[in-house]
């Protein structure tokens, strides 16, 4: 438990990488619970549900998302709930683990802003709130390269945590955020 979800210490190379196979486990777990719970085995064959929506200019699109449209059965209920705690769960792993590894390489967990935050709000961004907002099928003027420079910065900053996380050795001997995990 405290691999998973304790934020002291520090960890190896080896153990990010086996945090990898904890994700597959856990991605896994939670498609199961929703192919089950969801009645999902229709939807993974690419069925959506359309919603209608407007966007800041006054015209209507339509906003696929894939999710069953019925959910308010109690098993549907129980799935959403189930998955809705097993991804706070894997956040919070995450979060740990990468927590350990950096400070293993001397750093403190303030780099996590640099190297989850910062990716993952703009791929947030760029994904579902400029198309929906704005209804963009093309990229034109100053806010498509604003786009591609968002796309370009969590790109860089999601392969220099990848690099710096899983391939650098970290500190040799005992640092500040406790002994070598190798020693």
């Amino acid at each position: 438990m405290s691999y998973l979800f304790g934020f002291g210490g520090r960890i190896n190379r080896a153990k990010m990488w086996l945090f990898i196979i904890v994700t597959l486990v856990w991605e896994i777990a939670i498609g199961l619970v929703a192919v089950v719970g969801l009645h999902w085995t229709g939807h993974l064959g690419g069925a959506n549900v359309a919603t209608d929506a407007v966007n800041a200019a006054g015209k209507h699109f339509t906003v696929f998302l894939p999710w069953p449209g019925h959910i308010n059965d109690p098993i549907g209920l129980a799935a959403v709930g189930i998955i809705a705690v097993l991804a706070l769960l894997y956040v919070i792993a995450l979060v740990a683990v990468y927590t350990k590894r950096l400070h293993d390489r001397n750093k403190s967990a303030w780099w996590l802003v640099l190297f989850l935050v910062i990716p993952w709000g703009l791929g947030v961004l760029q994904c579902t709130a400029i198309p929906a907002l704005l209804d963009l099928g093309e990229k034109f003027g100053p806010l498509g390269v604003g786009w591609d420079v968002a796309e370009a910065i969590g790109t860089i900053l999601g392969l220099w945590a990848f690099i710096e996380l899983f391939f650098f050795r970290g500190t040799a001997g005992e640092n500040r955020y406790g002994p070598d995990p190798l020693a």
